[in-house]
């Protein structure tokens, strides 16, 4: 398996906090039914950590992106 530049691996880790954010969506919709309230705080504590980690890989992506056009 051939290794990944760090621009491409970051690439693929914020893909990966997409899918981990539309994942904990269909469970708090799942969830939703039987216990509202859990639901709720499922959804902002798991978000919250999501976003976090999008904002941490959209600032890395840029950084990288710098380094490589220069």
């Amino acid at each position: 398996m051939k290794s990944l530049s760090p621009y491409e691996s970051a690439k693929r880790e914020l893909v990966m906090t997409i899918l981990y954010m539309a994942v904990i969506t269909f469970q708090v919709i799942y969830v939703a039914p039987k216990s509202l309230f859990a639901a709720i705080v499922i959804f902002i504590i798991f978000q919250s950590i999501g976003v976090l980690m999008l904002r941490h890989y959209i600032k890395k992506i840029k950084a990288l992106k710098e380094d490589r056009s220069t």
